[in-house]
């Protein structure tokens, strides 16, 4: 029964084109009776072949050029001419097919919500550190010292608080500084089982405000609906860009570089999909006009004209809409912001 799928994967391995498709052979812990294999190494392992696709524009515009027509929609879209020519519509409309664009502003009320930059060095892995090597906060270089204190003062903040940073090592060592500071429980997420997850949601979800810590490329932090009272402030940590030197993304960048030039290789592969998962991260807060949230992106390259900004790949209404403040002064800004809600002040 698996003959005809097996089929296509050879098919493929043979047939398609080595620009953008990255070959690989994965290796899954499996341990088997050793009395049954031809290779040792099989007592252990099952091997795997796959084939990356590391532009799905190609793929794309396949399907749609089988579709009479169709609606592409998602609210972290942003810039639409970026995710025209990386998906594979430009192609589409070179050969004649009307593809128009259409963009909307966030209907909830703006006053419901505090949209803040705040302005800290930027939280790269240079500036930073390694987090394992910074389990002593008396050890902490001044970056680390300057996004604990911002993590603290988030983490205070009324009701429940999501804290995404941009990758799970972060988040272990985020949530075990915050246990020792803040009075709330403090959750964290790690990559696990779906069942894990949930059970993690549920309890986020469950009586009085805590803190979750989590990746902002987990899975928490898209396709979650926080409405209600579930979420009343998200911050997300840095620019969670993926690690540019394993073998899929150099490959992804090689490919993207052949398409649209070495000079936007960077930028589309990796820079535009990492502030999209910033944007989907803060979109969690606010999910109706009576909703009431505080939205944070923390770390200089959000805000305009900084070195290596992001800020351009937000939308106009989020480059119009946030705030730029320094980290002194956010408590100050949560303080007010709920003073000002008392009536919407969770827990």
């Amino acid at each position: 029964p698996v003959a005809p799928a097996v089929g296509v994967v050879l098919n493929h391995w043979w047939t398609r084109g080595h620009a953008t498709y990255l070959r690989e052979i994965e290796l899954e812990f499996s341990d088997a009776d050793p009395r049954h294999v031809d290779e040792p190494w099989q007592a252990h392992y099952t091997a795997g072949l796959v084939l990356f696709e590391c532009m799905p524009g190609e793929a794309l515009r396949e399907v749609f050029e089988t579709l009479g027509g169709g609606v592409l929609m998602s609210a972290t879209l942003e810039p639409l001419d970026v995710f025209a020519e990386v998906a594979g519509l430009d192609a589409l409309r070179a050969g004649g097919r009307p593809v128009l664009e259409r963009a909307y502003d966030l209907p909830f009320p703006e006053d419901n919500r505090a949209s803040w930059i705040v302005d800290a060095e930027p939280f790269t892995a240079r500036n930073r550190g390694d987090p394992a090597e910074n389990e002593d906060p008396e050890t902490w270089n001044p970056t680390r010292d300057q996004y604990a204190h911002v993590l603290r003062t988030l983490a205070r903040s009324p009701g429940n608080v999501m804290i995404a940073m941009p990758n799970y090592r972060e988040a272990r060592w985020a949530g075990e500084y915050l246990r020792t500071v803040v009075e709330k429980p403090v959750l964290v997420d790690e990559s696990s089982s779906n069942d894990a997850t949930e059970a993690l949601k549920r309890r986020f979800f469950r009586g009085d405000g805590k803190v979750l810590v989590t990746s902002t490329r987990g899975t928490l932090t898209e396709g979650v609906d926080y409405d209600g009272d579930k979420l009343a402030c998200c911050a997300v940590v840095g620019v969670p860009l993926v690690n540019i030197g394993s073998p899929r993304i150099t490959a992804v960048r090689r490919a993207y570089a052949d398409a649209f030039g070495e000079d936007r290789a960077f930028e589309y592969a990796l820079t535009v999909p990492a502030v999209r998962r910033a944007r989907q991260a803060i979109g969690r807060v606010v999910r109706g006009t009576d909703e009431v949230g505080v939205r944070v992106f923390v770390g200089r390259r959000y805000a305009p004209g900084a070195r290596h900004s992001v800020h351009g790949y937000l939308s106009p209404g989020e480059r119009e809409e946030f705030v730029r403040m320094t980290p002194d002064f956010l408590g100050d800004q949560l303080e007010r912001f709920w003073d000002e809600h008392e009536d919407a002040r969770p827990d």
